[in-house]
C-alpha cells in the first residue's frame, strides 16, 4: 500500500512538471534531489524607488515565490536573501531615534541591524512559502553568524549599497559615504568577504537540508562577526556581507549542485544601460572573468564573481536572472547561465530578450 502511494505521488509530481512519470518514479528511489542555493536580492524583494513598507515587501515576495515554487518542490533548497534596502531603513530609524534622544553614541550597530532584518525577512518568506507550499515540508529561518577578517580591506573602501535612493543633490548633503547606483545615489558600507559560518550553525543547517527542509539562512549575507584571538569570543562588526558571496560560501560548504542568484534585472549584460548593451545567455567562468570590467562594484560584480567561484570550486552551475522569471532562469530560457560544460571559450548572447 505504501509503495503504491509513493508511485502515485511520484506520477502526480511528474505530470505537474512535465517530466516522464517513469523517470520521476525511478529518480525517487535511486537519487537525492538536487541541492540548490537560491539567493534573493534585497532589491528584488523591494523594488527600486518603491516605498519601503511591509505590504510592498509581502506583495513582492508572493510574486517571486510563485515563480520559485516549481524549483522548491523539485529540489532541496537553501535560501539566502539580501537586505540592502531593509537594513538601510533600520539605520535611518536608528539615527532618527538617536537624534531625538540626543544620544552621544552615533555609531551604527550594523551587526544588530543585520540580525533584525534576517528575522524580519525570513519571517515574511516563511509565511508566504508556507501558504504556497503547504505545511508538510519543513522550513525554518536560521540567524547566521558569519566570520570575517577584521583586517579585510573592505573596511577602508565601502561598496555595499544600503537604504533608499537619493538624487545627486540629496546625496551630497548626507554625512555618509555614498556611491552612484544606476541613475541614483545610495549610502555604502563596508562589505568584507565571508570566511565561514560558525561551526555549530553549519551542523544544524546540514542536518536540516539532509532531511529536505527549506532553510532560510545567511540573510543579508549573515551577521558579520570576528574572532577575538585573546579571549576566543565572537563579536559583531559594522558591515554588511554581500549575500551572493555568502551564498557561494554556503554552497561550497554544503556541496550544493547549483547557485541561483535572483535579482531585479533580466540577467548579466555587457555595456549595461548603453546603446551597446548585450544580454549574456550562457558563458564559461573564463569568458565572464574577461568581461569583469563591465560589472560595477556593489551590484552585478559580486554576483558574477560568486557564480565564477562556485562553478570553478564546486564543479556545479550558476545562474543569474530576474526573481519573477525564476523558473525560466532555472531552465535556461531566461537570465545568464554559467557553466564549464561547453569549454573555457564559450559565450552566447541573446538576440532580443
Amino acid at each position: 500500500m505504501l509503495l503504491a502511494k509513493l508511485r502515485i505521488s511520484s506520477r502526480h509530481l511528474a505530470l505537474r512538471h512535465n517530466i516522464s512519470p517513469f523517470a520521476s518514479s525511478f529518480r525517487y528511489f535511486s537519487e537525492k534531489k538536487p541541492h540548490i542555493i537560491v539567493a534573493l536580492g534585497g532589491n528584488a524583494l523591494l523594488k527600486r524607488g518603491q516605498p519601503m513598507t511591509i505590504l510592498n515587501q509581502r506583495k513582492n515576495i508572493a510574486i517571486g515565490l510563485s515563480s520559485l515554487l516549481p524549483i522548491i518542490e523539485s529540489s532541496t533548497i537553501t535560501l539566502v536573501h539580501g537586505n540592502g534596502p531593509q537594513v538601510g531603513l533600520l539605520a535611518l530609524q536608528d539615527a532618527a531615534y538617536q537624534s531625538q534622544i540626543k544620544s552621544e553614541n552615533s555609531e551604527l550597530d550594523l551587526d544588530v541591524l543585520d540580525a533584525e532584518t534576517e528575522g524580519m525577512i525570513g519571517y515574511l518568506i516563511e509565511q508566504e512559502l508556507s501558504a504556497q507550499l503547504g505545511s508538510e515540508r519543513g522550513m525554518v529561518t536560521v540567524l547566521s553568524q558569519i566570520i570575517v577578517d577584521q583586517n579585510d580591506p573592505a573596511f577602508k573602501n565601502p561598496t555595499k549599497f544600503i537604504g533608499p535612493i537619493y538624487s545627486e543633490q540629496e546625496a551630497k548633503s548626507l554625512n555618509s559615504p555614498v556611491k552612484r547606483d544606476g541613475d541614483y545615489w545610495r549610502k555604502v558600507v563596508p562589505s568584507p568577504q565571508p570566511i565561514k559560518m560558525l561551526e555549530h550553525q553549519q551542523k544544524c543547517i546540514r542536518l536540516l537540508t539532509d532531511h529536505d527542509c527549506v532553510v532560510i539562512c545567511a540573510g543579508g549575507g549573515g551577521i558579520p562577526v570576528v574572532e577575538d584571538v585573546a579571549s576566543g569570543k565572537i563579536k559583531g562588526v559594522n558591515a554588511v556581507i554581500d549575500k551572493d558571496r555568502a551564498a557561494t560560501m554556503l554552497g561550497m560548504t554544503l556541496n550544493a549542485d547549483g547557485l541561483l542568484i535572483l535579482t531585479d534585472v533580466f540577467g548579466v549584460a555587457t555595456s549595461f544601460g548603453t546603446p551597446r548593451q548585450r544580454w549574456i545567455k550562457c558563458a564559461s567562468p573564463e569568458q565572464l572573468n574577461a568581461l569583469m570590467y563591465n560589472f560595477p562594484d556593489g551590484s552585478m560584480k559580486p554576483k558574477v564573481e560568486s557564480c565564477i567561484a562556485f562553478v570553478h570550486q564546486n564543479g556545479g552551475w550558476g545562474a543569474i536572472g530576474s526573481l519573477v522569471e525564476a523558473n525560466k532562469v532555472f531552465s535556461g530560457d531566461a537570465g545568464t547561465f554559467v557553466t564549464n560544460k561547453y569549454g573555457p571559450d564559450h559565450i552566447e548572447y541573446y538576440d532580443n530578450p
